[in-house]
């Protein structure tokens, strides 16, 4: 969106240049063009129009239509001399230089997003090709220390259980179906690996 902000006496040029920057209604961030003369830069409303794009962090083109300075609210912005008169081309490059619109945005969006994609695809490739060559492989030795040490901390959770549980005589034995069946859920396959001749359960 485009806001202009200008003098009483400079409302014919505004509705020109209004007229003048219809394409460029869709831009990705919000402009202020300042039409500078003495009159427009006294101007309260024009000051807090000034005011309100610092705040709303908005793009501000001034464009001197006076040999006037500029006040410190535009103090270090670029300004377009037209104090010797409008000219529309140098207003329309200046616009296309440093306010691209949603269009253009949106196609450098996706333009970099295919570059991403396809070195993402590339990477894949590579990394697909050098398994499949044995350039790279697993780590073995790392899983099997993580294995084991997962066994360790089971063990460790369960032992105290199992020691109750075990079978150490015949009766014992003889009366595992029972004790397994009073496990806790979480421990009847620990439960069940201290004893092989318990039939194994039909799966459904």
């Amino acid at each position: 969106m485009i806001r202009i902000t200008y003098a009483l006496e400079d409302s014919r040029l505004a509705e020109q240049i209004r007229d003048d920057l219809s394409e460029f209604s869709r831009l990705a961030r919000p402009m202020l063009i300042v039409l500078a003369s003495a009159a427009a830069l006294s101007n309260a409303q024009v000051q807090a129009e000034i005011e309100r794009a610092h705040e709303q962090r908005a793009q501000i083109l001034p464009i001197l239509l006076e040999h006037i300075d500029l006040p410190p609210t535009l103090s270090g912005l670029k300004a377009l001399d037209f104090s010797g008169g409008y000219q529309r081309e140098r207003l329309l490059n200046r616009l296309a230089q440093i306010a691209p619109t949603r269009g253009k945005v949106r196609r450098a969006n996706r333009q970099a997003l295919t570059i991403i994609a396809t070195i993402a695809a590339a990477m894949f490739a590579l990394a697909l090709f050098a398994l499949a060559n044995g350039i790279v492989g697993f780590p073995v030795a790392e899983y099997n220390e993580d294995a084991t040490f997962q066994a360790q901390w089971v063990d460790g959770l369960i032992r105290e259980t199992l020691e109750h549980v075990q079978p150490r005589s015949t009766a014992d034995a003889l009366n595992f179906p029972a004790t397994y069946a009073a496990a806790p859920t979480r421990v009847r396959l620990y439960v069940r690996g201290t004893a092989t001749a318990l039939p194994s359960e039909r799966q459904n």
